[in-house]
């Protein structure tokens, strides 16, 4: 009798944590209802971004979750630079996504030394989520949190190449590898 009410609790625990995943998860796929390929959620909030309207059609995205205050996010801006002045002749469009206001992006930025070069879309909470729900590890929990900041997303064709989390220059030497693989194949 005294060890059914804890099992009835793990049960019921689980169960809330599985579904909140599913809920997450459907909560993302639902603002972007019209996704016939993974990159359309990506293409229409460049569409609906005046300055980046015109970049849409890019094959190739290299796609950077990030925020001012994660420490590894700061760590990784200059290799992330470094990979975008290498590959900016080609068709392939940086972009960094985080659920801060620009005004939060631009005062910290102020206070910096190596500044993102690559495009900002603030304030974009459900392409986070959405581009989150894209993780290929199974065994990483789906959903907003506890997600990792950094993650890194290289989308070609409307396919996942690469998938990332977290901060080194060993993932940063990866994506270079990938994007390589793509100018040579182009």
């Amino acid at each position: 009798m005294k060890l059914k009410y804890p099992l009835t609790i793990c049960l019921i625990f689980i169960v809330l944590v599985v579904s909140n995943n599913e809920l997450a998860k459907r909560k993302a796929y639902h603002f972007y209802r019209d996704v016939e390929k993974i990159d359309d959620p990506i293409r229409k909030e460049l569409e609906n971004n005046k300055l980046l309207s015109d970049e849409a059609g890019a094959e190739t995205f290299v796609i950077n979750l990030w925020a001012t205050w994660c420490g590894p996010c700061q760590k990784e801006i200059p290799g992330l630079n470094r990979l975008m002045n290498k590959y900016e002749d080609e068709n392939i469009l940086f972009i960094a996504v985080t659920g801060e206001t620009e005004k939060e992006v631009l005062a910290w930025i102020d206070l910096q030394k190596n500044e993102p070069e690559y495009f900002q879309l603030f304030e974009k909470e459900r392409l986070i989520d959405y581009l989150f729900s894209l993780n290929p590890d199974k065994s990483i929990k789906k959903g907003r949190y506890p997600e990792l900041l950094p993650t890194n997303l290289i989308i070609h064709k409307g396919k996942v190449l690469f998938f990332k989390q977290g901060f080194s220059e060993e993932n940063i030497a990866q994506m270079d590898s990938v994007l390589n693989q793509l100018s040579v194949s182009q």
